[in-house]
């Protein structure tokens, strides 16, 4: 038998519909590499972040938060096996977000990050080592856009579109395309 702590996870689609009517954030993490203290949600709202915090999710169906309770999520560590690299803190992640979502330059030193969507989405990319923008990626009908490590990379979404981290870790970086 396996160690893993969770081996089910399920978001309704219609759960992701109430969350970005009833939350002025666009975005949502769903399976993260860990949960947000209360002292960096305090530090960060102290900075006029736009965060809610965070509190661990119970059972396997995802719902969506109201405007004034935590948003739930896993911690990326529930679905590790021992199959799986212990250097990690977990497999993957995952997010989703919308069109109306806040989107910085950024890249990641350790991790591929997957892009899919059924609406349009285009993103604006460099390699970290050279400064010139590669051509924009434009998927008009939608599609999958993935990036590997140290590619600076800003998305433009047209809907709804699911955000997968391969592994977990926190290394985002924000960096100017």
């Amino acid at each position: 038998m396996s160690a893993v702590k969770r081996r089910v996870l399920a978001v309704p689609k219609e759960e992701l519909d109430s969350q970005f009517a009833k939350n002025a954030r666009q975005d949502v993490k769903v399976v993260a590499p860990s949960i947000l203290t209360d002292e960096l949600f305090r530090r960060l709202a102290a900075l006029g972040k736009n965060v809610k915090a965070e509190e661990p999710l119970d059972g396997f169906y995802w719902k969506h938060s109201e405007a004034g309770e935590p948003n739930r999520l896993c911690q990326s560590g529930d679905f590790v096996d021992d199959c799986l690299p212990q250097y990690v803190k977990g497999p993957f992640s995952i997010s989703f977000a919308n069109e109306r979502a806040a989107q910085d330059a950024h890249y990641h030193k350790r991790h591929f990050e997957i892009y899919y969507s059924e609406h349009p989405m285009s993103a604006e990319f460099r390699y970290l080592e050279d400064p010139r923008p590669q051509k924009p990626i434009e998927l008009k009908r939608g599609g999958l856009i993935l990036f590997g490590p140290n590619v600076v990379h800003k998305m433009r979404l047209g809907g709804l579109t699911v955000v997968i981290e391969v592994a977990s870790v926190d290394d985002k970086i924000n960096e100017k395309l």
